[in-house]
């Protein structure tokens, strides 16, 4: 069971760091830049507003939530906070899942005003659509703040920890094409040895190719499989980092 008073202690740190406040700007900013751009399309422009909107708010939201996570454990472990809170009667795998249920309350936070921002652009076109790209925004943010929080623990330098979980996020978006152009076939040296690395990282980052994709806001659902697709690889993605966090912070010696 997670310590509440840290839960709660770690969510009003996001507050007293403006991190909240910051969010809301960038949704703000990414909508109203939106609607400006998609004024100057000839035909459909409510659905050009929503899909630049919905990149916008994806790719700003997770940036926010990774560098907090980061800036915040690292923080955290050079002022000696986290050995004060290690020496109370809480153990360092309740330690651990505090943090994650913190960060994962403001990912639902932030999750639901991106959902909100959406549903500003065009309420007419809100649909079974945009509730499955909200869902598999809420895994996103869900999968990419645990990330963080492991990168935070395992590396002792913030800029470290950040720039790899933006490869990581970057990997995981782009990790589909990748196998496409191995499928189609590749002739460069060493083909064989980059296809076999490729598909085995495949089988243990999260495709989040598969997520928050532009289809779902403009043609909707067409296969209602896409939900479990998405509920699973949060579920599991996150339960697996959870584990290898709360390892490396047992065996750490203080």
């Amino acid at each position: 069971m997670p310590s509440f008073p840290l839960v709660l202690h770690t969510l009003t740190a996001a507050v007293r760091d403006k991190m909240i406040i910051a969010l809301f700007l960038a949704v703000v900013l990414s909508c109203s830049l939106s609607v400006f751009l998609g004024g100057v399309a000839v035909i459909e422009q409510d659905y050009f507003s929503i899909v630049f909107t919905a990149a916008g708010l994806r790719f700003s939201v997770v940036l926010g939530l990774v560098l907090f996570v980061v800036f915040y454990i690292r923080r955290s472990f050079d002022n000696k906070d986290v050995e004060f809170l290690l020496s109370r009667p809480i153990s360092r795998v309740q330690f651990v899942a505090s943090y994650v249920v913190a960060f994962i309350v403001l990912a639902v936070v932030m999750t639901l005003t991106q959902a909100g921002g959406l549903y500003a652009m065009a309420p007419h076109l809100f649909g079974a659509g945009h509730v499955l790209w909200v869902m598999s925004v809420l895994a996103e943010n869900v999968i990419m703040v645990s990330v963080a929080l492991f990168f935070a623990m395992y590396l002792s330098s913030a800029a470290t920890a950040a720039l790899g979980c933006l490869a990581f996020y970057a990997l995981a978006r782009l990790i589909g094409q990748v196998l496409g152009v191995i499928d189609a076939g590749i002739s460069l040296p060493g083909a064989d040895f980059i296809s076999a690395l490729m598909n085995g990282i495949s089988l243990v980052i999260p495709r989040l190719d598969l997520m928050a994709q532009s289809s779902w806001l403009v043609y909707g659902v067409t296969d209602p499989m896409d939900f479990g697709i998405v509920i699973a690889q949060g579920v599991i993605f996150s339960v697996f980092v959870f584990l290898a966090a709360s390892i490396d912070l047992v065996r750490r010696q203080f």
